[in-house]
């Protein structure tokens, strides 16, 4: 039979879905691996929004897609039907009424010739479900104004923002009028940046002044040129316009495939895809035609390398790479300010919603978690924020109402309660603290008008960023009233991260005892590099047991062979040997959590971790304040020794079966009731230090208890008590377990500790946890 084929909206050729597949070509339904987002929705799944998105494994015959839903596994009822899509994901225009559904794909040619179809998967729309369709290309188009400016604000949005100019917002307005008059008397340098010289020592201490040199170059001119052009269009003073013009085309003047080339360096290319495009829109009648015409091709050239990395590596199938989470939605703003003059955009518009819609954030869960640590977590959200405004105006779509985002904020308010002077896990997170992230806590809470976290801005008497972004997020109007978050449960576990944090008191660090966990599904990849089964604790704000060592760049020795390697963490080592490093393949899972006023439970497994043990089972009990008790199971292949490892940033006092930590904000006591006869070992040596140049001074401790013999099975069990408070700790055997006693001065806490439950006797509660068969799940 010969196909017949017609175009579909997206423009591709495809086979009439009613022609006969008789010829049909094998589609590659290979299973996703580790790195890969995987078929969604996947066999069996509940949507947390409607409609789910849809992605599955690209094809390399595949020139486009057709994606069938149906209310019947024989897809006799079809209930939704998209031909032609250009990419290996979709999320319908259009909700479907509760119910279970089938879902397959097929692939088509570039000749128009069609696969067979896929496997067919069954998933569930409740009822509760959040509506959240993605609009077409066409209607995206559609909703940007034919007029400028077009991002972040409309003619009738400038008229509003001229009368709080007027009023409420005045003193704000006189800030950024302020800064745009320094920038006429002080213009930024707008030559163009270097490249690297030849011979030049990758992520040496000149490269990396050149990478990142040419990174705040860019912004510094760039920026200005925004600001001005903001300014002129609130105010309509050609001055601020002429100065935005003139700055914007001495940067279009940059080649773009030179120093500042998405692949040469996209630290300093990913700026130039922003930034201009503001600048361009807010001050878009002051550009001659000709003008015009140049910035366009500047910036066609910007973008289509953009999209080519995007593209190449397969963002939508494989999501995981830390700098294309945020260049997507940078090239979306760059698309949405060009759409009519660039002939691409459009496609690179949709194909950013399509990234937003079906696979961002990749490093959050619904419960508002973040796998790369609260660093980044800052960086990367807090720049996500330009597009959740630009998808209010010109789209029309509210970023949060999609689960992570409504709770976003509880990373921070959680990990880093107002007075905590650090993170939580994770790359560069220890530098972090409660005052850093409240301005950006406050602009989400403006989004998402969240009285808790409206509350966690006041505490720091934060009244959000400066200049124009400042001026915008304080024009939302926020419908809520602040409220401390004293009825909220005082620790969170955020279970699709496989990170908890649990604390005394969640209203003041400065009166915390906080115990991070980590033990996560997404691994140690990216930035989240630390080991699995890990913990923290952070006393009264400050820390005490450490994640060790400081970046002095990334993928340095220092950063690679000690803070990528679980020797640098508070965890176990076998035979000497870590967790696999660096990567998706180290598997955690947190298998249990509770928490209540007076006491706090979490566990995890992470024997997958490792290449040599198949079980660990960590659970940490921790009764509020003062007593924390760690049970450690393992179960090795061949009989191992372990090592039980704690870092600090103060030496430890080592007793027999004893160690003492002292600090400025406290001390620490921790007995080793089992196994017997570990030996005690500390050392202040990092193993290979940071580089020399990046002046660091690193004064931390990394204590060792070391098993002597060789052994399949081992447990350790252990006591924290802070400052000293009096917990004595009886332990007997019984049976196929242990049986502990802490007399705490409120009642007396019983634990009984076995290879496979745990039940904990404390005040009301009198609790049996049972681990699964492989001890891997809740």
């Amino acid at each position: 039979m010969v196909c017949c084929f017609q175009v579909s909206r997206y423009g591709c050729v495809l086979a009439c879905l009613l022609c006969s597949v008789s010829g049909a070509w094998e589609l590659d339904e290979s299973p996703a691996e580790a790195q890969d987002w995987g078929y969604r929705p996947a066999e069996a799944a509940v949507a947390e929004v409607n409609p789910p998105s849809f992605t599955w494994r690209p094809d390399e015959t595949a020139a486009a897609y057709d994606l069938e839903i149906a209310g019947d596994a024989g897809f006799e009822r079809i209930t939704y039907s998209a031909p032609g899509l250009p990419w290996s994901a979709h999320c319908p225009d259009q909700a479907l009424a509760p119910g279970s559904y089938h879902w397959r794909y097929r692939g088509v040619d570039a000749d128009g010739n069609a696969s067979g179809w896929s496997k067919t998967r069954a998933f569930t729309v409740p009822e509760d479900c959040v509506a959240f369709p993605m609009p077409t290309r066409a209607d995206l188009v559609g909703r940007i104004p034919a007029e400028h400016p077009r991002l972040f604000i409309d003619t009738a949005e400038v008229v509003r923002l001229r009368g709080l100019a007027d009023g409420p917002l005045a003193a704000r307005w006189r800030e950024l009028v302020k800064q745009a008059d320094k920038l006429l008397a002080n213009p930024p340098d707008t030559s163009e940046p270097p490249k690297y010289p030849e011979g030049t020592e990758r992520k040496g201490k000149e490269w990396r002044r050149i990478w990142w040199g040419n990174r705040t170059h860019g912004i510094k001119a760039a920026d200005a040129a925004a600001t001005l052009a903001f300014v002129y269009r609130l105010s309509g003073d050609r001055r601020y316009g002429e100065a935005a013009r003139a700055i914007l085309l001495a940067v279009c003047a940059w080649d773009p495939k030179g120093a500042t080339n998405y692949r040469y360096n996209d630290e300093a290319a990913m700026p130039l895809l922003y930034l201009p495009s503001r600048a361009y829109t807010w001050a878009y009648d002051m550009f001659t035609p000709e003008e015009r015409e140049r910035v366009a091709a500047v910036m066609r050239v910007r973008g289509e390398d953009c999209y080519n990395s995007l593209r190449g590596r397969k963002h939508l199938w494989r999501p995981y790479s830390s700098h294309h989470n945020r260049a997507w939605h940078k090239l979306g703003e760059l698309a949405t300010v060009f759409y009519d003059v660039i002939p691409e955009a459009s496609e690179w518009l949709e194909y950013g919603m399509t990234i937003f819609y079906t696979c961002y954030p990749v490093w959050g869960d619904a419960d508002g978690g973040w796998h790369e640590g609260q660093a980044y977590w800052l960086s990367y959200l807090s720049r996500f924020l330009y597009w959740a405004l630009a998808m209010d105006i010109p789209y029309g779509i509210n970023a949060f109402d999609k689960p992570f985002f409504k709770h976003a904020g509880d990373f921070g308010l959680y990990s880093c309660p107002p007075g905590t002077e650090t993170g939580a896990f994770g790359d560069l997170a220890q530098n972090s603290a409660s005052g850093k992230i409240a301005s950006f806590m406050g602009q989400m809470a403006a989004v998402a008008d969240n009285p808790y976290w409206v509350w966690y801005a006041a505490q720091h008497g934060d009244n959000g960023p400066g200049g124009y972004f400042g001026f915008l997020t304080a024009a939302r109007e926020r419908t809520v009233e602040v409220r401390p978050p004293d009825t909220l449960p005082s620790s969170k576990a955020f279970r699709g991260t496989g990170l908890a944090v649990l604390n005394s008191r969640l209203t003041e660090g400065k009166d915390n005892v906080q115990i991070h966990f980590k033990s996560s599904p997404f691994g140690t990849q990216s930035h989240g590099y630390n080991a699995n089964n890990a913990f923290l604790l952070n006393l009264r704000g400050e820390r005490m047991l450490i994640q060790s060592g400081s970046r002095d760049i990334y993928g340095s020795p220092h950063h690679e062979k000690w803070m990528w390697q679980t020797k640098s963490d508070n965890a176990i080592l076998v035979n000497g040997e870590g967790q696999f490093p660096h990567t998706v393949k180290s598997q955690g899972r947190i298998t249990h959590f509770h928490t209540d006023g007076a006491f706090d439970l979490v566990a995890g497994e992470a024997g997958g971790s490792y290449a040599n043990l198949d079980r660990w089972v960590r659970r940490i009990f921790f009764f509020k304040p003062g007593v924390i008790l760690i049970h450690d199971v393992l179960e090795a292949p061949e009989a191992a020794t372990f090592q039980w490892l704690l870092h600090a940033k103060h030496p430890f006092a080592l007793g027999d079966r004893t160690l003492r930590l002292e600090a400025d904000t406290g001390k620490l006591d921790l007995e080793f009731l089992k196994p017997a006869g570990l030996a005690f070992s500390q050392t202040s040596v990092f193993d290979p230090p940071p580089h020399e140049w990046a002046n660091l001074t690193l004064e931390e401790w990394h204590f060792t208890a070391a098993t002597q013999t060789p052994e399949k099975f081992m447990e350790f069990i252990t006591v924290i008590r802070v400052d000293g408070v009096d917990a004595s700790a009886s332990m007997t055997e019984e049976g196929d377990g242990t049986a502990l006693s802490l007399a705490l001065a409120d009642n007396t806490a019983r634990v009984l500790l076995q290879k496979e439950r745990f039940q904990v006797h404390y005040g009301s509660l009198d609790t049996t946890w049972e681990d699964n068969e492989d001890g891997r799940k809740f």
